[in-house]
């Protein structure tokens, strides 16, 4: 999964997160989430910048509110879907 775009991944992160919490608000530090995708904190700030200027996102402080479900899922990569179907499998269909 490390070979797809910082965006991408970011996009697969915030998505899984959102299906797991069943909230469009999640709470979150650069510092973390740089740490969860593997790269520098300056990473995470461009991007979630660029999906917050495209409205996909607010972000502010830690504060993360997805603004449009629908973009994100265009901008993630394939992996979202995989992850979600094995979770799903795993769990029953009642998972997320």
């Amino acid at each position: 999964m490390a070979a797809h775009q910082v965006e991408a991944r970011l996009c697969r992160w915030l998505l899984r997160a959102r299906d797991l919490a069943d909230t469009d608000n999640l709470h979150f530090t650069q510092e973390f989430l740089a740490e969860m995708l593997g790269v520098k904190r300056t990473s995470v700030t461009l991007h979630a910048r660029t999906l917050q200027q495209a409205g996909m996102i607010k972000y502010s402080r830690g504060q993360i509110q997805i603004t449009d479900l629908e973009g994100l899922q265009e901008t993630v990569c394939e992996c979202y879907g995989t992850v979600k179907s094995y979770y799903q499998a795993l769990l029953g269909p009642q998972a997320a």
